[in-house]
């Protein structure tokens, strides 16, 4: 009986397998999964809070469009405030200064508190009863009575007061603003700016 001969032409070349690329191939695919995985956690644990749509500052009052949703991871540890909540804080005082785009918080925002021995007191000037430059909150001012004829002219004593919600302009033409003056002068304050008499002057005290 004759053998067939295989000629090396014919013959089945197996390739020689390099070990050590097939390690970097089930590496690159563990960490691809792993990425992953954390990819996944990160946006299931990612929450909807506030922040501010624009600068607001100290004393300003929060309208219906300067709040608004972000998501934020929740392992970031910072204390937030949930989007939920934003129909509540319309209305409230924002408490300290915030930066356009920045978190809210739950202390940066809600009820203003009053001073003891101190009163705050809604204003409502014409124009020319207040200086056009800011007055953020925190600003010292001085209310000028003026005469009955309003006239400009000095009808009495000054009281001193602190801004403590900035002027805003209505559509009138007036400015409406909140003041916090001492208790002694707060009726006679108020008297003076409901008959229109007051001056608000910026000076350096």
């Amino acid at each position: 009986m004759t053998e067939t001969s295989v000629s090396p032409a014919t013959a089945t070349i197996r390739p020689r397998r390099n070990l050590r690329w097939i390690l970097i191939g089930v590496l690159a695919i563990c960490l691809g999964g792993l990425g992953s995985a954390v990819l996944y956690t990160s946006v299931a644990d990612a929450t909807s809070v506030l922040k501010a749509n624009r600068t607001i500052h100290r004393g300003e009052l929060i309208g219906p469009t300067d709040l608004g949703p972000v998501s934020l991871g929740s392992h970031l540890g910072v204390e937030t405030v949930p989007a939920e909540r934003a129909a509540e804080l319309i209305g409230k005082t924002a408490l300290l200064d915030l930066s356009d785009g920045a978190l809210v918080t739950p202390a940066s925002i809600g009820e203003p508190e009053v001073v003891p021995g101190f009163s705050r007191l809604g204003l409502k000037l014409a124009p020319g009863q207040v200086p056009v430059s800011a007055l953020p909150a925190g600003t010292s001012v001085v209310l000028v009575p003026i005469t009955t004829g309003n006239d400009g002219k000095s009808a009495g004593s000054a009281y001193r007061a602190t801004i403590a919600v900035a002027p805003a302009s209505l559509a009138d033409g007036s400015t409406s603003l909140e003041v916090m003056v001492a208790d002694a002068d707060s009726d006679e304050v108020a008297r003076l700016a409901a008959a229109g008499r007051l001056v608000v002057v910026k000076r350096a005290l």
